[in-house]
């Protein structure tokens, strides 16, 4: 490989990439998404730095509503047109959307999960690649009467699907081609009233661990776990009760993974005030830091809302933000905290630290993610009353919670409106995505703005560069100073077809003959520990 030649080539990428980009540095313009209106809409991001958004479009009846997508490249290009591609015009809908939700598996490829509201709550779930192609049937699988459609994908190329049925949370496990693997569904049980799915996590062995709810009446749910085999079947004795605190069924609530340990938060009422918490759950059925876990903070100064994890493989521990509110729920600030993942025990005191004090009307949205390591988010600032107006600035802080960048934040979103559906994705080279609908005068709308910190991106990539032939005839070569931990690479389907450990080789080549033509993923992780995703094509 003619290692200038390849650096040469990827130097006049970037450029054609930067000239021809839609990304805006106008913060009031940002980019928009597609040409249509769009009031309920859900964004993630894939490894190699598009943004898949999902969104219902109103149309007129009887159709009410079409679910469509569009997906983003990595400098903002629309890539499936001004208003993107339809994926379904046939779920019948009445005049509103329920809860639903969407997924990116390793090998990025978008599953969907939705109900129709127009009689017997049928529900469906898609399955795509970034090109737009159906994986999946066109029409969605068709999974009965539900709501709260809930998906897991598995590491096989398949996924576990769960939703809410007549008596309770159900699941069925379906391949990689949308069939169903189990003879029939099964329950998800535990506590005193009816199932509703949660969260689900993959474990080894091919097990599932279930986060779920207990309805305790109304909304109002306690939260439970349960591990289950690749058959569906109960491994615990009895479903674990997390917490006994008031949580509700339809908020989401955020966890991560370290192998198989599950960290789980959420903020739940009792006594007449809202408390954040983190639990640990062990894959033996036991939770090591009690029933309801950690307190976020130990002080009753405020109540705690809105709690949001990040987590990177490895570390000793997990960060943690909190909106918080005073006792009358009117004036709002932010709280950051940071837990030893083994013990349990607070690092930013045991009454966590200020970002922004109660009343300055600056609070997290989208999630938090880590980027080298330390949080990185998206905070709104301003009055969320559905109609003032507010704006979205990005937050990078050290390990210390202090913040990273001299002038705190930095503008994304600043355009005199409401924001609504605030979405952000995880950081992929340096670059995170905010997308959110907002009324500029022409109508709702979903916008997006790229968020990069500019101590990363091409300067890095320059440092440590990684190489790799493509389009792939017989063989793929990769290439990296840095020596290479770990390669893996995935089929369109979502499975794995190569993994390999490289005790710091720089230089590794793969046999491809075997392979179908099409489209794969290639991850690679370095003995640094970064790690980076490409697209490569089989000829």
């Amino acid at each position: 490989m003619n290692t200038m030649k390849t650096i040469f080539t990827i130097i006049c990428l970037v450029m054609m990439g930067s000239v021809h980009a839609q990304w805006t540095e106008n913060t009031d313009e940002n980019t928009l998404v597609v040409e249509s209106e769009a009031t309920d809409m859900k964004a993630l991001g894939t490894s190699t730095g598009e943004t898949y958004v999902v969104f219902w479009k109103s149309v007129a009846a009887p159709t009410n509503f079409e679910l469509r997508m569009q997906v983003l490249d990595a400098d903002g290009n629309q890539t499936l047109g001004e208003d993107g591609m339809l994926v379904s015009d046939q779920i019948p809908m009445s005049t509103f959307t329920v809860l639903w939700n969407i997924e990116v598996d390793e090998a990025d490829n978008l599953y969907i999960g939705v109900t129709g509201t127009g009689g017997g709550d049928p529900a469906f779930a898609f399955k795509l690649d970034a090109e737009g192609n159906f994986i999946w049937d066109e029409n969605g699988v068709s999974i009965g009467s539900g709501n709260v459609v809930t998906i897991l994908p598995l590491s096989s190329g398949g996924a576990l699907i769960s939703w809410l049925g007549s008596s309770g949370a159900v699941m069925q496990a379906y391949d990689e081609t949308g069939m169903p693997v189990w003879t029939t569904t099964q329950p998800i049980a535990g506590g005193p009233g009816f199932t509703i799915p949660g969260n689900f996590f993959e474990i080894s062995g091919g097990d599932f661990i279930a986060i779920f709810h207990s309805s305790i009446g109304g909304i109002n749910t306690n939260l439970y776990a349960q591990r289950y085999d690749s058959d569906g079947l109960a491994q615990w004795t009895e479903a674990l009760q997390l917490s006994d605190k008031a949580t509700v069924f339809n908020r989401g609530y955020e966890g991560v993974q370290d192998g198989d340990i599950v960290y789980m938060s959420y903020f739940g009422a009792s006594n007449n005030r809202f408390d954040a918490y983190l639990q640990r759950i062990n894959p033996d059925g036991t939770i090591p830091w009690g029933i309801n876990g950690v307190d976020f903070d130990m002080s009753n100064t405020f109540f705690e809302t809105t709690v949001a994890i990040a987590f990177d493989g490895g570390a000793s521990a997990i960060y943690a933000v909190s909106n918080y509110t005073d006792a009358t729920q009117n004036m709002n600030g932010l709280f950051i905290q940071k837990f030893d993942k083994n013990t349990g025990a607070a690092q930013f005191t045991e009454n966590a630290k200020s970002i922004y004090t109660v009343g300055l009307e600056k609070v997290h949205q989208g999630g938090m993610h880590l980027l080298n390591g330390t949080p990185w988010l998206l905070v709104q600032d301003g009055v969320d009353n559905g109609a003032s107006p507010v704006t979205l600035n990005a937050v990078y802080l050290d390990e210390n919670g202090d913040f990273a960048w001299d002038e705190e934040t930095r503008p994304v979103a600043t355009f005199s409106a409401n924001k609504s559906r605030i979405q952000y994705t995880a950081p992929v080279d340096g670059q995170s995505v905010a997308v959110f609908v907002e009324d500029k005068g022409t109508g709702e709308k979903i916008y997006a703005q790229n968020v990069e910190d500019e101590t990363l991106g091409l300067d890095e990539f320059a440092q440590n560069p990684l190489f790799y032939s493509n389009p792939v005839k017989d063989e793929v070569r990769v290439q990296t100073a840095t020596g290479i931990e770990a390669i893996s690479i995935y089929n369109i389907l979502g499975q794995k077809i190569f993994s390999s450990y490289y005790n710091g080789q720089q230089d590794v080549i793969i046999n491809a003959q075997s392979w179908q033509k099409g489209m794969y993923v290639l991850s690679v992780k370095n003995n640094n520990g970064t790690s980076k995703s490409v697209k490569l094509v089989k000829e």
